[in-house]
């Protein structure tokens, strides 16, 4: 802070103004931060942490022949909630990996990506609203990208599946949360359908970005065959003598 900034200040506090919300960098820098994000309603990661409630979760059914030794939950309820009650676990060593390591290894969440519209399911039953926006929208992921950042493991890695409206602000946000260095990829989806209109460019592709929660990621690689082999194996001639899918044909 230079001599300037400090008669500023003195000068507002002199005369009963509040200080607005571009002096908190000034006051109070970022320790080792190249850049920080700064909007309206963002909170501190320990206040996020420390006051998300973790609801109890109860049993309703069960699927199949599993029993109370089964770890696979499908989990009904606010997904900040849950998390926290996972994370919880997680600390009393309740939340491990067949090899004893604590936490999650894969975390992939598909956001409401801020539309302004209500969805709906079979029979025109009410889905979900995303009407959330702006800066609210931003801390609504924020929050739940903090409790997800707690419960991966060392080696675990999320992928963030956003659109073209978000995915710009939501890159920077986990940036912060995860650290630049543990950004891994940026994955695009191309859509089969584009939907385009003579007044625009047609939205294409969406986009999933893949960070890890450290520098010791788990990445398992998948390769596919030989390009003439897949050709074999997915595709067939067609009646004009083009390629054709095997489901199209299927179908």
């Amino acid at each position: 802070m230079n001599d300037e900034q400090r008669q500023e200040i003195i000068r507002l506090l002199q005369q009963g103004e509040e200080l607005s919300p571009e002096w908190a960098r000034i006051l109070f820098p970022p320790e080792k931060r190249e850049y920080e994000l700064v909007y309206h309603g963002k909170e501190r990661e320990e206040d996020i942490l420390a006051d998300t409630l973790a609801v109890p979760l109860q049993k309703v059914r069960t699927f199949g022949r599993n029993g109370d030794g089964w770890h696979n939950h499908l989990i009904f309820g606010d997904n900040l909630q849950v998390m926290k009650n996972l994370l919880e676990r997680k600390k009393a060593g309740q939340l491990r990996n067949a090899d004893g390591t604590d936490g999650v290894r894969l975390v992939y969440i598909d956001p409401p990506f801020a539309t302004k519209r209500e969805f709906s399911g079979k029979q025109e039953e009410r889905a979900y609203q995303d009407k959330v926006e702006g800066a609210t929208f931003v801390e609504f992921l924020r929050r739940r990208l903090l409790l997800i950042r707690e419960l991966l493991a060392e080696d675990g890695s999320i992928y963030i599946h956003l659109d073209q409206k978000k995915s710009h602000y939501v890159k920077v946000v986990a940036d912060e949360v995860f650290g630049e260095h543990n950004f891994r990829n940026e994955i695009v989806w191309r859509n089969t359908n584009s939907h385009s209109k003579a007044t625009t460019y047609g939205r294409v592709h969406q986009t999933i970005l893949l960070y890890s929660r450290s520098q010791k990621v788990l990445f398992v690689k998948h390769r596919r065959p030989p390009f003439k082999e897949y050709l074999r194996q997915n595709f067939d001639l067609g009646p004009d003598g083009k390629l054709v899918s095997n489901r199209l044909l299927k179908n």
